[in-house]
């Protein structure tokens, strides 16, 4: 059997930068792992099929889940005869910005390396994990990252971080495509990252916080004000700044005091998801 860690991430900085002609965007972000995490684990089975199963209803159809996909593409590109099972213990929020179903492929695909011994490495991995989703082959690897591209074009930031952040999730599932859909010429505000990324090599946190930023906020706010509220309470009750997380609808905050950020996760509806965590 064979375990893998699916880590969540969070966008620190993304901006969008313009639309392509393939219908993607050209996106600058910075992203970084955090401490919240799904388990998979994988199991030989005899029957030759694939088998997956969760402890959360994740697609209506278990063949629809991205790690299903995954798992048939390398059984047949790899010519496996082996049939596997797979199960997901899920941590992370659904459809939450945080890069959930992008970790869970990047882990099946991790996992499925090592219990078939195809000995691929990472880079092949992630550019097997590009056809699937934007930000597997940040999951792949998950390092602190300047990303550009559609997300796939990764410089690695040689940095831990280490910060303790607070995440809120007013338990909506926001589409990635639909918020993507509603970028109109306005979004596309021309926001520099070299200041956050001064912030993150030298370590200031009070820079990091005052360089977040995120385009889609915007777009997101407009389609639920839920989370345009949950960004202002956390900074009205004593965090130092907050953001959304990539097309929503989970929000970060973060506090130079660790305290701070225990305060307000006490403050906050109890119907939310809501979790202390830390950037890895």
């Amino acid at each position: 059997m064979v375990k893998e860690k699916a880590y969540a991430k969070i966008n620190l900085f993304l901006n969008v930068v313009n639309k392509r002609f393939d219908g993607y965007h050209d996106l600058e972000m910075v992203m970084a792992s955090i401490d919240l995490f799904d388990v998979l684990t994988f199991q030989h089975n005899s029957d030759g099929d694939i088998h997956l199963s969760s402890d959360t209803v994740i697609t209506g159809d278990p063949n629809d889940n991205i790690v299903y996909q995954i798992a048939k593409h390398m059984k047949q590109t790899f010519h496996i005869k082996q049939g596997v099972d797979i199960h997901i213990k899920k941590d992370i929020p659904i459809a939450a910005g945080l890069a959930g179903g992008s970790a869970d492929g990047a882990a099946t695909l991790r996992g499925l390396n090592k219990l078939w011994k195809l000995g691929l490495s990472l880079d092949q991995l992630a550019e097997i994990g590009l056809q699937f989703g934007s930000d597997i082959p940040f999951c792949i690897y998950n390092k602190l990252c300047i990303a550009k591209g559609r997300g796939e074009d990764l410089v690695f930031l040689d940095k831990k971080l280490n910060i303790p952040i607070l995440l809120v999730n007013p338990n909506i599932r926001m589409s990635t495509k639909d918020v993507f859909s509603r970028i109109k010429e306005e979004h596309l505000v021309e926001h520099k990252i070299n200041d956050m990324a001064n912030g993150i090599f030298h370590h200031n946190i009070p820079l990091i916080i005052r360089e977040l930023h995120n385009s889609l906020e915007t777009i997101a706010f407009e389609m639920e004000p839920r989370i345009q509220e949950i960004k202002e309470q956390m900074v009205q009750w004593g965090l130092d700044g907050a953001l959304m997380s990539g097309s929503g609808a989970t929000v970060f905050g973060l506090a130079i005091k660790k305290s701070q950020l225990k305060h307000v996760a006490e403050i906050f509806n109890d119907q939310y998801f809501i979790r202390l965590t830390k950037i890895r």
